[in-house]
């Protein structure tokens, strides 16, 4: 009897866990299925009062066809944004890669004054609200464009620039590559870094011949975490571009809706061309994201 009850408690938590990753999971996909079938509907029939169907009678690609079509002003703009946005993230990322696991080395490896107030800083940074700096960042931005027109004329300038939105993505971004990377560097023994000393390789080298390489799990995983931060930021580029030459995806998405019309179909194929990047990056490393989070959550 006993042994029943057991096996009925048992089963019976195996369905709640059943249902509970279901539900977990339909909220996850739906939202991407619905954006997907709104971008193939027309117009006049999403926006139509009648519910009595969820899928479109007459799919059209007509949404995505006109981000390609050059005789059209909304395709320059898009392939535009597209450009900047992979031009931007990944630069990001490959700045915050490098500097990031060298300095997370260092944190980890070297003793120094204030080193447990610079690792708690760094996290501080991170937890701010991206909005409360707009106005101290704004400033900054304002006095070195006054600087370089004063210097170089009207022609040179940072504002509504790609460097720009790095140097601020990077801000914000390289505080959490640390974070993450000092975990991974926190699970790996010293004793493969003194055997490399001992055998004549110095402190850099060692790092990038013998660290680095055997962090490549984590370096990729933070490298796609990073990679997404700086892809889906908003507010910085919605303050600091204002034209094609830094405007990113996630902005023209935005710019897509105006305050008397919205065309959703539009909307919904640019989010749906947005996604793909991420979700090619993931899928191709998902190996090593999986294995990489894992080896750095070991210890901390």
């Amino acid at each position: 009897m006993m042994n029943i009850s057991l096996l009925n408690k048992k089963i019976l938590k195996r369905i709640g866990l059943y249902i509970l990753v279901i539900l977990i999971l339909l909220w996850t996909v739906l939202p991407l299925i619905w954006m997907f079938l709104s971008s193939i509907f027309p117009y006049k029939e999403l926006i139509s009062d009648r519910v009595d169907h969820w899928l479109p009678s007459k799919p059209t690609v007509r949404h995505y066809m006109s981000f390609f079509d050059p005789s059209k002003e909304i395709s320059s703009r898009f392939l535009a944004s597209l450009r900047n946005s992979m031009i931007v993230a990944s630069t990001t990322t490959i700045v915050c890669l490098f500097f990031g696991s060298l300095a997370a080395y260092a944190i980890v490896r070297i003793e120094f004054k204030f080193k447990k107030a610079m690792v708690m800083s760094l996290m501080f940074v991170r937890m701010l609200p991206t909005i409360t700096l707009i106005i101290p960042f704004f400033i900054i931005v304002n006095l070195i464009d006054t600087g370089l027109i004063a210097l170089f004329g009207g022609n040179v300038h940072l504002y509504d620039s790609k460097p720009l939105l790095i140097i601020l993505y990077i801000s914000f971004t390289l505080g959490f590559v640390i974070w993450i990377m000092r975990g991974f560097f926190l699970t790996m023994p010293r004793d493969l870094e003194d055997a490399a000393r001992i055998d004549g390789l110095s402190r850099l080298q060692t790092v990038f011949r013998i660290v680095l390489p055997l962090s490549s799990n984590g370096l990729i995983a933070t490298g796609v975490l990073a990679f997404l931060l700086a892809w889906d930021e908003f507010i910085l580029a919605l303050i600091f571009s204002r034209s094609d030459a830094a405007e990113t995806i996630p902005l023209f998405i935005a710019e897509l809706g105006s305050q008397y019309i919205h065309d959703f179909t539009q909307i919904s194929a640019a989010g749906v061309i947005a996604c793909i990047p991420p979700f090619v990056l993931v899928l191709i490393f998902q190996k090593f994201i999986v294995s990489g989070l894992t080896m750095g959550s070991v210890k901390g």
